[in-house]
């Protein structure tokens, strides 16, 4: 993973916990556990680093709830 994946997924996880009320660690458990974080958040890193905060974090939160990770 490069630098830029990595800084993005710290930015992923940081704002979705933000958005969740959580802290980090609990929401990289959920990312990781999901498996969301190696489906989704990295292999899709050039489609959507490009889109608005509020949209990832939308996008990451919306697959969590079809998931039945987050309420």
């Amino acid at each position: 993973m490069s630098e830029r994946e990595v800084e993005y997924v710290v930015f992923c996880i940081e704002n979705v916990a933000e958005a969740l009320h959580k802290n980090g660690e609990e929401v990289f458990a959920i990312l990781k556990t999901s498996g969301l974080l190696y489906s989704y958040i990295i292999p899709s890193y050039e489609a959507l680093h490009t889109q608005s905060k509020e949209y990832i974090v939308d996008e990451i939160i919306s697959v969590l709830k079809e998931r039945n990770f987050v309420a």
